[in-house]
């Protein structure tokens, strides 16, 4: 992949994870990943509409799924899209936690095991140091 086209992906995600919103100044920007949103195992192609700016966690727990179940209503329905679908829309924070607000966001959350503990004390820790995110 070109570094080229590494950085148009960051630079359309505002250099944050688009399942985590984990920020890539936390972590080596090389952890992160150019990922396809539809597999390609699954027909998705190599366009930047199919790419996302993904975490190492979140790619990795993701690999090729395009489904998960709902842990609530327990339907198994689509994982979030970063290209077709709006974050807000499908998550929301409460504290460190990232909840997800419709079956999608809470099928994504669980598939990519988004709160882990591990994962959950990073993002505290974050927010309790806002001044070093700002710096």
């Amino acid at each position: 992949m070109s570094r080229a086209l590494r950085k148009l992906v960051r630079e359309r995600a505002g250099g944050i994870c688009e399942y985590c919103q984990l920020p890539d100044v936390v972590v080596q920007t090389s952890l992160f990943h150019v990922e396809h949103v539809e597999p390609k195992k699954h027909g998705g192609l190599n366009e930047t509409d199919n790419y996302a700016w993904s975490c190492h966690r979140c790619n990795l727990h993701k690999g090729s799924n395009l489904s998960g179940k709902d842990p609530l209503t327990e339907n198994v329905v689509l994982l979030f899209h970063p290209r077709q679908q709006a974050w807000k829309r499908h998550f929301e924070w409460q504290g460190a936690l990232l909840i997800g607000r419709t079956q999608t966001g809470r099928a994504t959350v669980a598939v990519l095991n988004i709160n882990d503990p591990k994962r959950i004390e990073i993002r505290q820790l974050l927010m309790d140091n806002e001044d070093w995110l700002d710096a």
